[in-house]
């Protein structure tokens, strides 16, 4: 009876402090059921594109002239998933807490097809065909191959998704409904449907080779609905609305150094000719804002003349002894680095739009005067920059919109890629590849054959993965090939 009695009393020891080993290993402070709203933050954390990267220098608005990091060789061949489908992974997430919000989570719900959009399109557009009607299903029907979606099925399904998100949100901002931890436009959701709509317009453009021959897409078509309802389909056509990235001191701008210390001089990070050689034949006040003038050409009476970009295509060792003799404009520090704030980084941006708008009525798309959007585009990149309201009435003065539409559409698109610089990702990129505006440099230093690649080739983790799928797609774009020179459907 004593021995039952110690028995008993162990046990009820034991079931009130004991606990099991696997609970004791488990993180106390780790969130393992997050919110929608923290979801929704965590996806706009990697939704943006920072500038002074690897892909600006591929846009050739820098050069990096020390051999001891990479320069500008264009000899990438592989991308990665990686981030995309993480990215996305939590976008699905962030639905299934947002349906066991019931009406609360609607907004959550209406986002999420925003971000599908936006991240689908971000990896076709590097790739090609890639995994979609199937790519989240692993968890939910255990399948871990996903077969992979034709970039024409990929881009009809992202327009749809922007379509549905776009007739969501008004009920939503009439009911003045918010998103928390919104750090880009602070819960606005009015904000974010002239994002969905602007976005819808850069996908459309995206496919002008494709508006002809893929009825599917209806691509002119739906550029000319949303232009002609403006009240249903609004717009980013001021800075205002700019999506874009607000650095602070805790989340600091790239150029800011850890010590806080601006050392005003950087020979190894240097402009490039592709977008100084545009500014200076333009006469563009834009150039004084961004850029020093180089230290040997400074006593220029030609205040343009005082700017020296470095050719891409050539070797780092030439650029740096030309940037050590002082013929190479650095960064204005003055500007990019007045604080850890720096300057905004703009993903996409009301001089982008209107250019959009003018380059589809230049096609024939929409009627409309698209000298007007020109105009207006330039205005609002320059608007960024603070450049005062007579430069900006001088500049387009001398660099007015032509008469030939050839020679519009060429100017639209050289002034597009003047707004982007350090901003907006690979999308000056992604426009020249598509259009071939402006004329990249290619030199020694090219790494890809004397060739600017035109896509990524399939992460190397698809080939041990999900070989059979990954081939079946190659097969049916490239007949068989898997490189960075394949043309896509996009753009072929």
């Amino acid at each position: 009876m004593k021995n039952l009695k110690y028995i008993i009393f162990s046990l009820a020891v034991c079931l009130a402090s004991c606990e099991d080993i696997a609970d004791l290993q488990k993180d106390p402070g780790a969130i393992t059921r997050p919110s929608a709203d923290l979801i929704f933050a965590g996806i706009l954390l990697t939704s943006y594109d920072s500038p002074w990267s690897l892909d600006q220098r591929h846009n050739q608005f820098m050069t990096q002239n020390e051999a001891y990091y990479e320069g500008q060789p264009y000899g990438w061949t592989t991308g990665t998933y990686e981030n995309i489908y993480t990215a996305l992974r939590n976008v699905n997430q962030m639905e299934i807490e947002a349906e066991k919000m019931g009406d609360l989570g609607a907004q959550y719900k209406t986002m999420a097809k925003f971000f599908k959009a936006y991240f689908y399109s971000r990896a076709t557009e590097m790739f090609g065909d890639i995994p979609m009607t199937e790519a989240m299903k692993g968890v939910s029907d255990q399948n871990f191959k996903p077969k992979y979606d034709s970039q024409k099925d990929i881009y009809i399904q992202v327009l749809k998704w922007l379509d549905e998100a776009n007739a969501e949100l008004p009920a939503l901002i009439e009911k003045r409904v918010t998103i928390p931890n919104d750090f880009i436009y602070n819960g606005d959701l009015s904000k974010w449907q002239k994002l969905v709509n602007s976005y819808r317009l850069r996908t459309l453009i995206s496919l002008s080779k494709r508006a002809d021959d893929t009825p599917e897409l209806n691509v002119k078509q739906q550029f000319a609905t949303i232009l002609s309802d403006p009240a249903k389909y609004p717009l980013i056509l001021t800075n205002a609305d700019n999506f874009q990235v607000i650095y602070n001191t805790f989340n600091t701008y790239p150029l800011w150094p850890s010590n806080g210390v601006v050392v005003k001089n950087d020979k190894r990070n240097t402009l490039a000719a592709t977008y100084v050689n545009i500014a200076k034949s333009t006469k563009d006040p834009r150039l004084m804002v961004v850029a020093l003038p180089a230290e040997a050409l400074a006593k220029n009476t030609d205040v343009f003349a005082r700017y020296g970009g470095g050719k891409t295509g050539d070797l780092q060792s030439t650029l740096l002894d030309q940037s050590s003799a002082g013929l190479l404009s650095m960064i204005n520090f003055d500007f990019w680095e007045t604080s850890a704030a720096g300057v905004p980084a703009i993903q996409l941006g009301a001089p982008e739009v209107n250019f959009v708008i003018a380059e589809a009525i230049n096609r024939g798309w929409v009627p409309g005067n698209a000298a007007d959007f020109y105009q207006k585009g330039i205005e609002e990149s320059m608007k960024f920059y603070n450049i005062g309201a007579a430069a900006v009435t001088s500049f387009i003065a001398a660099n007015p919109y032509p008469a030939s539409a050839a020679q519009g559409l060429n100017k639209i698109l050289e002034q597009k890629y003047m707004s982007f610089f350090e901003n907006s990702g690979k999308q000056a990129f992604y426009d020249n590849r598509r259009t071939g505006v402006p004329a990249f440099d290619i030199g020694q230093s090219n790494a890809n054959n004397n060739q600017i690649p035109v896509r990524w080739a399939y992460p190397t983790s698809e080939y041990t993965t999900n070989e059979v799928n990954l081939k079946a797609a190659i097969q049916a774009q490239f007949s068989g090939a898997d490189t960075q020179n394949d043309t896509m459907w996009l753009i072929r």
